[in-house]
């Protein structure tokens, strides 16, 4: 969240960094404090907090738009994993549940490296060079078959009462759709002229730049999860 609030900054908006992170917490501990006051003080007060701050016309409503964007991408959406992991747990047994959670993070892990190994060793036309040179047409193709064959092993050697169509599911999201992340991520560092959003991580950047695929992955994961398997 922070380094999406630095991002605006490089483009000279001014989001209220504070405020926006205490509504994000009260997001993230919503099982612990529950949804109603205290979320609805926390959207009060980052509301407040943009309107009153003195700044030339129009700024408060960017501020609130920049703010509140910080909240929702990368903290909300990446927050489901919470309501998985609490969800699963309630339904299924202790192992079953850290494999179905563990699954999400490792298909993701793997569509990501496979991309970038095949992309770097074979890869030849450009997948979106305005947003991510880097990225080809050759490397978002690997991404899904390797997705596939390490959902294929979770469910042979540990997840067993997954069906196909499960897998086959989890697979093309963790890939296809977790690609899409890294362009959307891709785009916003693009738009405030950097490479990274940090050099928290060497080599690697930032901690959005770890995670953009798993933000928009997360909450597709949990809908299967709640809405076909009627798991959490």
């Amino acid at each position: 969240q922070l380094e999406l609030y630095d991002l605006q900054a490089r483009l000279g908006w001014n989001p209220s960094r504070w405020p926006g992170v205490v509504l994000a917490l009260a997001v993230v501990l919503r099982y612990e404090i529950g949804w109603s006051e205290p979320l609805i003080l926390a959207i009060v007060l980052v509301i407040v907090a943009d309107l009153l701050r003195t700044g030339p016309q129009g700024a408060p409503l960017a501020r609130l738009g920049g703010t509140l964007a910080g909240v929702v991408y990368p903290v909300w959406l990446f927050s489901y994993l919470i309501d998985i992991r609490h969800g699963l747990q309630l339904t299924l047994s202790t192992g079953q549940a850290f494999g179905t959670t563990m699954m999400l993070l490792v298909l993701v892990w793997v569509a990501d490296s496979a991309a970038y190994y095949v992309g770097k060793s074979l890869g030849r036309r450009p997948l979106a060079p305005s947003l991510s040179p880097n990225k080809t047409w050759e490397g978002s193709f690997a991404s899904v078959p390797a997705a596939l064959l390490t959902a294929l092993c979770f469910k042979m050697f540990w997840l067993t009462w997954l069906g196909w169509v499960d897998i086959l599911f989890f697979s093309v999201i963790s890939g296809a759709w977790g690609q899409v992340g890294d362009l959307a991520e891709s785009a916003i560092k693009r738009s405030a002229g950097v490479k990274d959003s940090a050099s928290i991580l060497p080599g690697h950047g930032g901690m959005l730049d770890r995670l953009d695929s798993l933000i928009v992955v997360v909450p597709v994961y949990y809908m299967y999860l709640h809405y076909v398997l009627e798991l959490v």
